[in-house]
């Protein structure tokens, strides 16, 4: 014996079921993308180490300049303005996913780097270039909670 069911009682468990199963997955998915999302410490933590990167990319350049490496003293400071082209791209990433710096800590940071940059195109780099070199990563940790002030 078949059992009929009027057309209208299916169009509504059909409703009912489409509305059931897009809330379910409404609710799974919103549970699931939170649980997969970075935390703010997470970010923090990722920007922290940008920074970080950029301030060891920094010390390097240092060294590299105190042990008068062949790449930097051979036509103009290549290597140095290189160094620092790229650490000017990774504090100004850094700088703009980090709420918590104020642009005027920003800024320093960056006129400093610039300042830099300028020297190394002038051919200037004096011995006190590896110096604000290494006051300028020194800056950088500081500024982005890497050390406290008083290291």
């Amino acid at each position: 014996m078949a059992i009929y069911t009027p057309q209208a009682q299916r169009r509504r468990q059909l409703l009912i079921f489409t509305v059931v199963a897009f809330l379910l997955g409404g609710l799974l998915g919103g549970f699931v993308g939170r649980l997969l999302a970075p935390t703010p410490a997470d970010r923090v933590a990722a920007v922290r180490e940008q920074a970080r990167q950029t301030s060891s990319q920094l010390r390097v350049l240092s060294v590299h300049f105190e042990d008068n490496a062949a790449s930097l003293a051979a036509g103009g400071d290549a290597g140095a303005g290189l160094a620092l082209q790229r650490a000017d791209d990774d504090l100004t990433k850094a700088l703009q996913q980090a709420p918590w710096i104020t642009p005027q800590q920003g800024g320093y940071l960056l006129n400093n780097l610039h300042g830099l940059e300028a020297a190394a195109r002038a051919g200037s780099t004096k011995p006190p270039f590896a110096s604000n070199v290494d006051r300028l990563a020194s800056d950088i940790d500081t500024t982005f909670g890497l050390t406290s002030a008083a290291s």
